[in-house]
């Protein structure tokens, strides 16, 4: 099923959006009405549709964002179950009845394996025609494999984060804005770093300025990643380890997320968290449909009702993340504004997103040579 986009400017979308809210109330009685230029035919809807997701508050904030008002509006049951991870989910669709999901949640690092093991359904953008309101780099990014191989969309962004830069605001000054403060001698020991290879390798990329997903100069990233090992107190590896660091001042600055930092400035930790000028990687939750579902028609609409613009609003208020949607198509809550991830340009053009292709061919060597630093090689 190839991909069709509708041209759609702000006028027309909010003026279609206007349309729909006095349509749905009045159109019950009626096979279809109007959604942003697409035809809903409600004798097509299915009844219910299972979906999965990652489960606890996170859930909960997608559940009161956008799966119970669409079950209101709709009259379509969403039937929830949760997964742990990426490859936990993964799993359950390659050895799965056919059916068993309709829709998943998954970031995009396990959406790429998956689309590589043909486990993702394209999307018909007929169906979703709020998908013009997406921000331009999120509409065919390099996660999506199955773009260069037939040109069709297997998933929807909702909303995205980076890993970036946290720090304490007592004692790093003046206020960071590069990557190189994370090579400064200062702040010997008080440094923690992801201690995965790939991250490793995609950060001190991104502070050379080298390309990290098409790096030339190996020797140099090598060298220094090196010198940082010598900074560093620790390589993390959870997020609760991280917010302990910074509670008890073993540490000063180093990679994280903003939706932990946020949580740690909430609770009176002197942190703040800033994108570095070189950019930092880019993490997206999507949204796509396993294979053998046989409910694609409702589920596109879900799709397309995420991607509305007051769905976006109340799904960055919740959880806390900046939706995927063009900041032109939605009004911008100081909420949203103070979001750290929040691009008012949304150009993304300090979000670097992962070539998981390049990562897979070469992570197994990274980890190797990372290994060797940090036992001294």
């Amino acid at each position: 099923m190839k991909t069709k986009n509708h041209a759609i400017n702000r006028r027309t979308f909010l003026k279609s959006a206007g349309v729909f809210g006095a349509a749905s109330v009045m159109g019950l009685g009626f096979p279809s009405i109007s959604l942003s230029r697409a035809k809903i035919d409600r004798t097509k809807l299915a009844k219910s549709i299972s979906l999965s997701s990652y489960g606890g508050s996170w859930q909960e904030n997608l559940s009161k964002a956008v799966l119970e008002p669409f079950e209101k509006e709709y009259g379509v049951k969403i039937i929830q179950s949760s997964h742990g991870g990426e490859e936990e989910i993964l799993t359950k669709i390659r050895v799965g009845r056919e059916g068993d999901y309709d829709i998943v949640t998954i970031n995009e690092s396990g959406f790429y394996p998956g689309v590589k093991q043909g486990l993702f359904n394209p999307l018909n953008l007929d169906n979703i025609p709020n998908y013009e309101n997406i921000m331009t780099p999120l509409k065919q990014p390099i996660y999506d494999p199955g773009i260069a191989k037939d040109g069709n969309i297997r998933s929807v962004p909702s909303i995205f984060g980076t890993t970036a830069m946290t720090y304490n605001t007592e004692n790093v000054n003046p206020k960071p804005d590069s990557w190189a403060v994370c090579w400064d001698k200062k702040y010997i020991k008080k440094i923690a770093m992801n201690e995965l290879a790939w991250y490793r390798v995609f950060t001190t990329a991104l502070y050379l300025g080298e390309d990290p997903n098409n790096i030339q100069n190996w020797n140099l990233v090598w060298d220094a990643i090196r010198q940082q090992h010598k900074l560093v107190l620790k390589y993390w590896n959870s997020g609760m380890e991280m917010q302990q660091l910074f509670t008890n001042k073993e540490i000063y600055l180093g990679e994280f997320w903003s939706g932990r930092t946020l949580n740690l400035m909430d609770k009176g930790v002197a942190v703040d968290y800033v994108i570095p000028k070189e950019g930092a990687s880019t993490w997206v939750e999507v949204w796509c449909v396993p294979k053998g579902s046989k409910k694609q028609y409702t589920v596109e609409l879900l799709l397309n009702y995420l991607l509305d613009a007051q769905v976006g609003v109340r799904l960055s208020e919740l959880t806390k993340y900046p939706c995927a949607l063009n900041p032109d198509v939605y009004k911008v809550t100081d909420t949203i504004k103070n979001l750290p991830d929040f691009d008012p340009t949304g150009t993304l053009a300090k979000y670097k997103f992962v070539d998981y292709g390049y990562k897979e061919k070469h992570n197994a060597e990274w980890t190797e040579k990372f290994n060797e630093i940090r036992i001294g090689g």
